[in-house]
């Protein structure tokens, strides 16, 4: 699994630097790897996801600084 961190954050292919205005994509290939909705993994995957998100909402204000000075150049 690879995860583009540039295209997560600022630059998405074509669209220069913007952010994406989906909150979150789930691909049906994610899915298929993790199992169906009610499986062992997927469960994990979104409790992580759940941890994940509240650690960004927890550290807001320095995700902010950061990404500001990366727009600064």
């Amino acid at each position: 699994m690879h995860i583009d961190f540039g295209f997560l954050i600022s630059n998405a292919p074509g669209k220069g630097i913007k952010f994406e205005s989906a909150p979150f994509k789930l691909s049906e290939e994610l899915v298929e790897v993790l199992g169906e909705q009610g499986s062992d993994n997927f469960k994990r995957f979104r409790q992580l996801m759940v941890d994940g998100f509240k650690a960004l909402h927890e550290n807001a204000d320095k995700i902010i600084l950061i990404v500001e000075m990366m727009m600064l150049g």
